[in-house]
């Protein structure tokens, strides 16, 4: 059967590798984007890319997509790249909108996903493993440290101020609470389970129209940007069948179809693997998986289409490389230089994909890299002049 075109509602390293997937398997994309300097706007697999309004409602982006409807004659797959966009995705089911195939979970769904409170009490009653969670902090404060902080949505990060916040005493928390008075439910907060950057495990996954896991890569962390608390800077492929199993069970629990990218942690005392998180939306690491040979955005396609998706084993221990991110996460985090040095040598054996370099796509790469130099510089120049004040 012919592959469905793909219209990607695409968002920084997200969209980039979705864009790059989608080109690698032979499918025609159509990519809409909310900024004009958003970084897949720079690839050349991107031109011509479509603006759309931030956020947009099921209003604003009908009109888009049924010019595309009209251009092609024929329904295409709508994916996700960013947690706003899996919600419209999810609204626009609820309209009842059919111009075009609607891949991910129903709005039910990834409203669930989308409040952290309510996942992860999805998640207990599906059997699977959680870290001690706090629900609700302003009348069960935790009991043990250190923990994380976690904003309930993407919109409250900006409450907190960044993604979440580390609680490592009775005193912080006390201070926690005083701070965000009368907005402590906003959050929740989770045991953090020991273990260095390596313990943190990925699975970037597809589940059919019948809620089947169709397509998984997995993935072992060895860095993040910020260190401990951020997303993927630096990883190798690893399959892991326990993990396979768990992110069937969690498919089950939720009822989920389409692409998502679920995160685990493993205990090293124990070996057990604790749930983080699930993101309703293509993985940031795509690109990773496609170039290790599972391409979530193929397999979204042919799920749509009403292919079946061919089992393909996973390329494991190539490395996933974000250079400039990883390094300036690990200095920042005051490792040792020459030990930075060290592990980046090792890392020349194995076969590599990097984060943004792709050398038929260079420029997105090169933009990466003077925005975050740039904004790196910037950071160093306010804490030297607020140490001079």
């Amino acid at each position: 059967m012919e592959q469905a075109y793909v219209i990607i509602l695409a968002n920084g390293l997200n969209g980039l590798g979705a864009v790059r997937s989608a080109v690698h398997a032979g499918i025609k994309t159509y990519t809409l984007v909310a900024n004009p300097k958003d970084l897949t706007a720079y690839s050349r697999y991107s031109k011509p890319f479509q603006l759309i309004p931030l956020n947009p409602t099921v209003s604003e982006v009908r009109p888009v997509l049924d010019r595309i409807r009209s251009t092609e004659g024929a329904p295409g797959v709508v994916l996700a790249c960013s947690d706003s966009s899996a919600e419209l995705i999810g609204q626009l089911k609820d309209s009842g909108y059919s111009a075009h195939h609607l891949i991910g979970p129903t709005s039910k769904a990834t409203n669930i996903l989308n409040d952290k409170r309510q996942e992860c009490q999805v998640m207990d009653s599906g059997g699977v493993t959680l870290p001690k969670t706090y629900y609700h902090l302003e009348s069960s404060p935790p009991e043990s440290f250190p923990v994380l902080v976690k904003p309930r949505s993407f919109r409250e990060y900006e409450a907190l101020g960044s993604k979440n916040l580390v609680l490592d005493s009775p005193e912080a928390a006390d201070e926690f609470r005083e701070k965000f008075k009368g907005q402590l439910d906003k959050f929740i907060a989770q045991e953090i389970i020991p273990g260095d950057d390596n313990n943190l495990w990925v699975c970037n996954v597809t589940f059919d129209l019948n809620q089947n896991l169709s397509s998984c890569f997995v993935f072992n962390r060895l860095g993040t940007m910020p260190s401990h608390y951020g997303v993927t800077s630096l990883a190798i492929s690893r399959d892991n069948q326990t993990l396979r199993e768990e992110c069937e069970r969690i498919g089950r629990a939720l009822g989920y179809t389409g692409p998502a990218m679920i995160e685990f942690k493993r205990d090293p005392s124990s070996g057990k693997y604790y749930y983080i998180e699930t993101n309703p939306r293509l993985g940031m690491c795509n690109w990773f998986d496609t170039r290790c040979g599972i391409n979530n955005v193929l397999a979204s396609a042919r799920i749509a289409n009403g292919d079946s998706v061919d089992f393909q084993p996973q390329k494991n221990n190539r490395i996933y490389w974000n250079f400039l991110g990883d390094l300036i996460a690990r200095l920042e985090n005051r490792e040792n230089v020459l030990a930075i040095a060290w592990l980046y040598l090792g890392l020349l054996r194995r076969q590599r994909v990097g984060a943004l370099f792709y050398w038929r796509d260079p420029v997105p790469a090169f933009k990466y890299s003077w925005d975050t130099m740039k904004n790196t510089a910037l950071r160093v120049f306010r804490i030297v002049r607020n140490k001079v004040i």
